[in-house]
């Protein structure tokens, strides 16, 4: 296995494991160490898709592979502790990510790398922000406009909402991009002079 190694954990339903990559496969393992539970050979990889998700309040990063067979491969970088609970692995997300991408540069003529979520999660998202909004406005009408109760008012919170929603998970589809561009480590920043220096 690479000297990067990611442990990762996506929800209660799935076990924890520890992603690495050999010359010729992405592989993971159990968390008790135990042999290769598992493997995708980098030739195999048809799809790399990058796309940021919801980690309880917060956000990640999230990278699915998919084989030729159609097989899904996750990983992010934040991983799953409990009920809510979410604990923080960018940097070995990162160093794996950049590994996975350095090693699959060699085959990238026939994969697909693409940036964006999927368009079932655009749908479902963007039905509920029309959903919020159209309750929140019929709500509005009835109490502000119909019965003059200025509880109404309110309601606007739920259709600004609701719109907001609306406009962010806008379905759109995703976004190819440059492999070359993950491949690359990231280059440190350089510190600030101090004031009055």
């Amino acid at each position: 296995m690479s000297a990067s190694e990611h442990r990762d954990r996506r929800n209660a339903a799935t076990p924890a494991r520890i992603f690495g990559l050999t010359d010729k496969a992405l592989v993971w393992r159990g968390e008790d160490g135990n042999a290769a539970a598992g493997q995708v050979e980098l030739a195999d990889i048809a799809q790399v898709r990058l796309s940021v998700e919801m980690a309880g309040q917060q956000s990640q990063v999230v990278c699915r592979i998919t084989d030729t067979r159609g097989q899904e491969t996750v990983f992010g970088s934040m991983r799953w502790s409990g009920v809510g609970q979410w604990e923080p692995a960018a940097d070995t997300f990162s160093a794996l990510l950049r590994d996975l991408h350095l090693a699959l540069l060699p085959y990238r003529d026939g994969i697909r790398f693409i940036e964006g979520s999927s368009m079932v999660f655009l749908f479902v998202m963007f039905s509920l922000g029309l959903a919020l909004t159209g309750i929140s406005l019929f709500f509005f009408a009835l109490l502000f406009l119909v019965r003059e109760q200025a509880s109404g008012l309110f309601l606007i919170a739920g259709v600004v909402a609701g719109v907001w929603l609306t406009r962010l998970f806008w379905p759109r589809g995703p976004k190819p991009y440059d492999p070359e561009t993950y491949a690359r480590p990231a280059t440190p920043r350089e510190p600030e002079p101090a004031d009055g220096i």
